[in-house]
């Protein structure tokens, strides 16, 4: 009779343990999917505002290459004005100097 006590004490024991490392795997499982859908959650949001800082940024650049291209075709358009009023401006300081040593 104490053998069957025994076994049947044995497997009331290994049941319990058994529905409690169920129950244990269970809640982990739980919070590691609850965890992985955070993190999906959070990356999705990540991926979002880098997509948007991204095109953000293309928009900068292709504004600031129509701007140097603008302002790169400006300055060319006035070099002959800049070099003109230099070279007026030499040919009359030129005069100047000769006047003064005449005197």
């Amino acid at each position: 009779m104490i053998v069957l006590y025994c076994i049947a004490w044995s497997f009331i024991a290994a049941m319990v343990t058994w529905a409690i490392t169920m129950a244990r795997c269970s809640a982990l499982i739980s919070r590691l999917e609850h965890d992985r859908r955070e993190e999906i959650t959070y990356w999705q949001a990540e991926t979002s505002r880098a997509r948007t800082t991204a095109a953000q940024l293309s928009r900068d650049a292709a504004t600031r290459a129509d701007a140097w291209k603008k302002g790169r075709d400006d300055v060319i358009a006035i070099m002959p004005l800049i070099a003109s009023a230099r070279d007026s401006e030499t040919r009359s300081h030129g005069r100047e100097d000769d006047i003064s040593e005449s005197a």
